[in-house]
């Protein structure tokens, strides 16, 4: 049984990039893995954290004076936030006009979130949508996974999984795969030693569910996140293409670099590795889909 209530990041609604057609992404918080390019980092640790947004600050130091820790300086204000102070009480949260201050991580009772999931059912029905648990990693809390992908099923809503492939196997397919519609899982590395180095686990198990889901899971497609100097090697990404060939995948979505995720790490305060500013050009846009040749994309990227 698990033993932490699961806390969600985020409910994001009236999405069109989680899944075919309009979706409802459930976000959950924490992650077995720790990629240094986490495009969700809020998502990475399983507990509450506290964001602070630079951009929507308007100095006003409010945030100090209600802070009963003095984590924050009166002077500096919430960009000096002092973390090993900070008992995340959420006191500058309540007290912040701009909202530049949040609080990440709430836990929903499962039929509390499918009565807020269920209010887009329309939008579902009619576009051939659904529901997409996300993260973070879903499967981290498979009971509670499972116990809302149920209620979900029982209404008529379909159910996608995004993952990053390293669960137990065994309890998935026993709790969680019966009652999903459709898998997303990322392949980022091919190299278990590289995979290690910027993910922080070895990408053995990853593989290995990869290829129990094709042979006995619903509809699977496969994820290619693009990171420049990381990911989005030709070394790396003819791995990825040679592995999938030989295992008869011929069907994958390339996702490009998105930088907007390290504002969003910096305001948790985290200490980043990588640091690259940019979007992809379109040259190394044209040099990944050189690599996939042959492959079918789910989107274009150029």
């Amino acid at each position: 049984m698990e033993t932490r209530r699961p806390l969600i990041a985020e409910i994001k609604r009236n999405s069109l990039d989680d899944g075919p057609g309009i979706r409802s992404v459930v976000f959950f918080k924490g992650c077995p893995l720790a990629c240094v390019w986490c495009h969700n980092p809020e998502c990475i640790r399983p507990g509450p954290e506290l964001i602070y947004r630079a951009q929507t600050c308007i100095g006003c130091k409010t945030c100090a004076q209600a802070c009963p820790e003095k984590a924050i300086d009166e002077k500096a204000g919430p960009g000096s936030l002092d973390r090993g102070r900070c008992n995340l009480c959420g006191a500058c949260v309540e007290e912040c006009p701009s909202g530049a201050l949040s609080m990440i991580g709430r836990y929903y009772e499962p039929d509390e979130l499918v009565e807020l999931l269920a209010r887009d059912r329309a939008f579902y029905d009619n576009s051939g949508g659904g529901v997409t648990l996300s993260g973070g990693e879903p499967t981290l809390f498979m009971d509670y996974a499972a116990g809302l992908a149920a209620r979900l099923q029982e209404r008529g809503i379909r159910v996608l999984l995004e993952t990053c492939g390293d669960f137990d196997w065994e309890r998935f397919q026993e709790k969680l795969l019966p009652l999903l519609d459709q898998v997303f899982i990322d392949l980022k590395i091919c190299d278990g030693k590289l995979h290690q180095k910027f993910t922080g686990r070895d990408n053995a198990r990853i593989k290995a569910n990869l290829e129990r889901l094709m042979k006995s899971g619903p509809p699977v497609l496969v994820r290619a996140p693009l990171v420049p100097e990381i990911t989005a090697t030709r070394e790396n990404l003819e791995a990825v293409a040679a592995w999938l060939r030989e295992r008869g995948i011929s069907h994958i979505a390339l996702l490009p670099y998105n930088p907007l995720w390290l504002a969003k790490a910096r305001g948790l305060g985290a200490d980043l590795d990588y640091q690259r500013e940019t979007w992809m050009s379109k040259e190394e846009r044209e040099a990944v889909k050189k690599i996939f040749e042959g492959f079918t994309l789910e989107r274009e990227i150029v």
